[in-house]
C-alpha cells in the first residue's frame, strides 16, 4: 500500500469521498470539530488490484474505510467470504475483540482507503478525546457492520448451526443516547464479533 499525499491526490476530493461514508457523514452533522479531530488521526492510502491489504493472523490497530474500488474477504483456502464495497468499513472484529486479523482482505480493483487508528475507541468510557455521541455513532456502525455480515452469512447458509444463536442475539431497545446505550452496544459488538469469528472458523474447517 502507498500513503497518499496532497501531491498524489486532491485533498478536497478525498474529503468529499470521506463525507460519502455514512459514519463520517453522521459525525459531520453531529459536530464539525469532532469530524476534524477524526480526520487528524486518519490517513489515506491506495492499493493496487490483487494486493493483499490485511492478512489473517496479522497484528491489528486500525479500521479501514473503503472509499473507492472493491475488495474481497477471503478464507485461508481463498474462498470468498464477503465483498466490501465503497462506503463500508472493515477491521471491526480486531477492534472489538483485540485479536489479530481474523481474515485476509484483498483488493479486487485499484482502491483508495481511509485508515483510522481505533485505539481511541477501544476504551469505551474514555471521553478525553472523542465524545459520548461520537463513540455512539462509532459503535452503532460497528454493531451494524458485524450484524450485517452475519445476516449475509445466514442468507448463504440458512441451515448453518450458528443461525440459531444469531437469531437469539439481543437488539438494544432502550433510550438512545448516553452511556447506557454505549455500554450496551459495546457488549453487543463483542458478542456478535465472537459469533462471527466462530462462523468464519467453521467455514475454514469445512474447506
Amino acid at each position: 500500500m502507498k500513503k497518499l499525499s496532497t501531491s498524489d491526490y486532491d485533498r478536497e476530493a478525498l474529503q468529499r469521498l470521506v463525507r460519502s461514508v455514512t459514519f463520517f457523514k453522521d459525525i459531520v452533522k453531529l459536530d464539525q470539530d469532532q469530524f476534524e479531530l477524526l480526520l487528524s488521526v486518519c490517513g489515506f492510502v491506495e492499493a493496487s488490484a490483487g494486493e493483499t491489504v490485511l492478512r489473517k493472523g496479522d497484528d491489528a490497530h486500525t479500521l479501514y474505510f473503503l472509499l473507492r474500488g472493491q475488495m474481497t474477504v477471503l478464507s485461508e483456502g481463498d474462498q470468498s467470504l464477503n465483498i466490501i464495497n465503497p462506503g463500508e468499513v472493515f477491521g471491526t472484529l480486531s477492534m472489538v475483540t483485540g485479536r489479530p486479523r481474523s481474515a485476509t482482505v484483498k483488493a479486487e480493483s485499484d482502491v483508495i482507503l481511509l485508515v483510522m487508528d481505533y485505539k481511541y475507541f477501544q476504551e469505551v468510557n474514555d471521553f478525553s478525546m472523542f465524545s459520548v455521541d461520537t463513540k455512539l455513532v462509532a459503535y452503532r456502525m460497528v454493531v451494524h457492520n458485524i450484524r450485517w455480515t452475519l445476516e449475509m452469512n445466514k442468507m448463504k447458509s440458512p441451515s448453518h448451526p450458528l443461525v440459531t444463536r444469531l437469531l437469539k442475539m439481543p437488539v438494544y431497545t432502550g433510550a438512545r443516547g448516553g452511556e447506557d446505550e454505549l455500554a450496551a452496544l459495546s457488549k453487543q459488538s463483542r458478542d456478535l464479533a465472537d459469533l462471527l469469528c466462530e462462523w468464519n472458523d467453521s467455514v475454514e474447517l469445512a474447506d
